[in-house]
């Protein structure tokens, strides 16, 4: 019982402390295109945002998509899943993008890991970068926000 309580309570630590860091900027790959993004926390640490920039090979042009993120915990930490999935130059939702999932936990040492998974199963390793006020207000002029 005592355990399930200490459980309990990591993960209740885990999801303060990833909504407390309100800025992140993230790298990941989905087959072989790089993502390079900036993830934001809401007010309450249950809804996010992230935009991520990334090569499109089919227009040979950059895109700049933005998603809604849907926090919720698990048993391995939390789960972000995107939603609502737009291209911020068109300003129109997107249906050749598939939204994408984050699993982020901390381990003993305070360290953030990362996975990343799209709706297509495409999954990968992500990798976080927590911001600091002056690098959170940098990132988010040069992602558009």
């Amino acid at each position: 019982m005592k355990s399930l309580i200490l459980l309990s309570m990591i993960y209740w630590i885990q999801t303060v402390a990833l909504s407390a860091q309100s800025a992140y900027e993230i790298w990941f790959a989905a087959g072989s295109v790089t993502h390079h993004g900036l993830i934001r926390a809401g007010e309450n640490g249950k809804v996010w945002q992230m935009r991520v920039k990334y090569t499109d090979a089919g227009c040979r042009c950059e895109r700049l998509i933005e998603q809604q993120m849907q926090a919720e915990k698990t048993n391995l930490g939390v789960r972000l899943s995107g939603h609502s999935v737009r291209d911020v130059i068109s300003n129109r939702l997107t249906r050749d993008y598939a939204a994408d999932r984050l699993y982020l936990y901390y381990d003993r040492e305070g360290n953030v890991w990362s996975q990343y998974l799209d709706e297509q199963g495409i999954s990968g390793k992500a990798v976080l970068k927590p911001l600091d006020a002056a690098g959170q207000a940098e990132k988010m002029r040069a992602f558009g926000w």
